[in-house]
């Protein structure tokens, strides 16, 4: 397979979905698993059922069993891809909602260290005022600093 190049960047886009179907590659092998499953099961079912009535000739069970399987199969690939398709969607929506949660979270966090450094400074401006002003009158200034990490001691 080639690749087509678009603005410098490989699309990978195509190679990923089944032409045919639409469905995404990595869901092809599950979805065939799947089908078979079904199809042998409905299958086995429906033969069962035909061949435990004793009144029909082998023809007119097969010509029951033909074009009741055929309709079923087709039945069964319509609904395996309409399901990957809304197991994709499902899934798309979901990292969107993980990347918008994140982000929120990153802009929660950021504010918050915004507001941390503003309080500091402005714990580190009040001490900083008080200092000049014992210095000022010529009295002795003993209060420590304000903690660097935001923890505040007691005095």
């Amino acid at each position: 397979m080639e690749d087509k190049c678009v603005d410098g960047r490989i699309d990978e886009v195509e190679h990923d979905i089944v032409p045919f179907i639409g469905i995404p590659r990595r869901w092809v092998n599950p979805a065939l698993k799947i089908y078979a499953l079904l199809f042998v099961g409905y299958t086995l079912w429906i033969v069962y059922q035909e061949f435990s009535i004793a009144s029909k000739t082998l023809t007119e069970r097969f010509a029951f069993l033909v074009p009741h399987l055929g309709a079923f199969s087709v039945l069964e690939v319509i609904l395996i891809v309409v399901l990957i398709q809304l197991w994709d969607i499902l899934m798309y929506l979901t990292y969107r909602l993980k990347a918008n949660l994140a982000k929120i979270a990153a802009q929660s966090r950021a504010e918050g260290e915004e507001s941390g450094r503003a309080a500091a400074h402005q714990d580190w401006e009040a001490w900083y005022r008080r200092l000049q002003e014992a210095n000022a009158k010529g009295l002795p200034f003993d209060e420590p600093p304000p903690a660097l990490n935001g923890a505040k001691k007691d005095t």
